[in-house]
């Protein structure tokens, strides 16, 4: 009997079969021993040409503010990239064991709109995870009554279905919907006032949608129209000509935000844009005067906050091969 349940990115399908995982089993004994570990690996197995591995959060995946469940996804590993102007995209289950008295059988995860909905790798580089954040509660993973963990020791496991995509012709895919949850990230600036260049944050990514990686930049003298007088604020796709295919698009809804410190009065310019060459980037001139701000500053730090939503992808001339 299956049952539905909501995840990050979207409805999840529970159920229980008999049958044992067919692509790869990773079996942990000792699994109190990996409380300590942010994340855990598994070895590299392969399925069509490709490298993957399975990536284990035991006390949940701290960077999407879980705590009470262990995450688990699927990522490609090895060295072999994906050839220029590819798509590899995954259907995936992931299986736990139950040996609930004595009896066999396997919780089963999956993705339930995977018909309409597959996870795409678009980028030339190895990277990317595609999985379930809360794939099952501590609670209940732990109690020995449910069968999953016994004697200190549990079973993982994964089919993985993979298809291959190229570019072909003319034309594009469109892809709507790929994730309706807002992402935020929050970039703290020190020492502001000894800032007289643009300042970059570090990469991030929006959820699990790999694919793109995404970056602020802060002017903290101005730009443009607001040069002298204004700090500008901009949103970037981070280095796009080596993560998707020439002429993409994405469509992302976003706010982006400068804390007010002291009193919570923070400012914020919200937007809905198509991200594309050559306008990789979308932001404001005259995000805020250079006078307002100090007034948000504390211990001389600015900080900033996004929030984005990636609500659909362009990919030109892309056919099944």
């Amino acid at each position: 009997m299956a049952s539905l349940d909501i995840d990050r990115n979207g409805l999840v399908l529970r159920s229980v079969s008999k049958k044992p995982p067919k692509d790869y089993i990773m079996k942990i004994v000792s699994f109190s021993s990996l409380k300590s570990e942010d994340r855990y690996e598994s070895g590299e197995f392969e399925i069509e040409g490709y490298k993957w591995k399975l990536v284990l959060f035991p006390s949940g995946n701290k960077k999407h503010n879980v705590n009470d469940h262990i995450s688990l996804y699927l990522e490609m590993g090895g060295q072999k990239a994906i050839e220029t102007g590819s798509i590899v995209t995954v259907d995936y289950k992931f299986f736990l064991l139950n040996r609930q008295k004595e009896k066999k059988t396997y919780l089963v995860l999956e993705d339930a709109n995977k018909k309409e909905k597959k996870y795409c790798f678009y980028r030339t580089i190895v990277g990317g995870l595609a999985g379930f954040d809360r794939f099952i509660s501590i609670e209940d993973f732990t109690d020995a009554f449910n069968g999953y963990l016994i004697d200190d020791t549990c079973e993982f496991g994964a089919d993985v279905f993979v298809s291959k995509s190229r570019r072909k012709g003319k034309g594009e895919r469109v892809s709507m919907n790929l994730n309706t949850i807002m992402y935020k990230h929050t970039w703290k600036v020190t020492d502001f006032s000894k800032l007289d260049t643009p300042s970059c944050s570090q990469p991030f990514t929006a959820a699990d949608q790999k694919y793109c990686t995404w970056k602020l930049v802060l002017y903290p003298r101005g730009l443009g129209i607001g040069k002298g007088s204004h700090l500008s604020v901009f949103l970037h796709v981070y280095e796009p000509e080596t993560q998707l295919p020439i002429g993409s698009k994405i469509l992302a809804e976003y706010t982006i935000r400068i804390m007010d410190q002291i009193h919570a009065k923070h400012r914020s310019i919200k937007g809905k844009k198509w991200f594309s060459a050559p306008f990789w980037s979308w932001g404001h001139y005259q995000f805020i005067t250079q006078e307002a701000n100090a007034a948000c500053l504390k211990n001389d730090s600015c900080i900033l906050e996004v929030e984005i939503c990636i609500l659909g992808i362009s990919i030109p001339g892309i056919s099944t091969s």
